[in-house]
C-alpha cells in the first residue's frame, strides 16, 4: 500500500448543514476504506472563498485527508470520486513522490 492524499471541495449548499457535511465526508472516507484503503489522518480546512467561480460557486468546504491505499485501487476511487455530485473538485497526490 501506499501513501496518498487527497483534497477535497464539498460543495456549500451541502456543507452549510452539519448533518449532510458529515455524510458527504463519510462518503468519501467509506469509499476509500472499501476499497481497502486505511485512513491516516484528516484534516479539515472549513468553508473558504475560492480565487474565481467554479461552475457559479463561490466557495467551499476544505477536506484534506492522508490514507494508504493499493495503486491497483486508484482507478475506482478516481471513478467514483468523478460520479459524486456532492464534491466541486478534488485532487489525489501520491506522498511518497513529494
Amino acid at each position: 500500500m501506499r501513501d496518498y492524499e487527497i483534497m477535497y471541495i464539498v460543495n456549500p449548499t451541502v456543507a452549510d448543514q452539519e448533518e449532510t457535511l458529515e455524510e458527504s465526508i463519510n462518503k468519501v472516507h467509506t469509499l476509500i476504506t472499501d476499497n481497502g484503503g486505511e485512513i491516516v489522518n484528516v484534516d479539515r480546512w472549513g468553508k473558504r472563498k475560492f480565487a474565481y467561480e467554479i461552475e457559479k460557486i463561490k466557495e467551499g468546504y476544505y477536506v484534506v485527508t492522508k490514507f494508504k491505499i493499493a495503486a491497483t485501487a486508484l482507478t475506482e476511487l478516481n471513478r467514483v470520486l468523478k460520479l459524486n455530485e456532492d464534491l466541486v473538485r478534488f485532487m489525489i497526490i501520491n506522498e511518497e513522490l513529494n
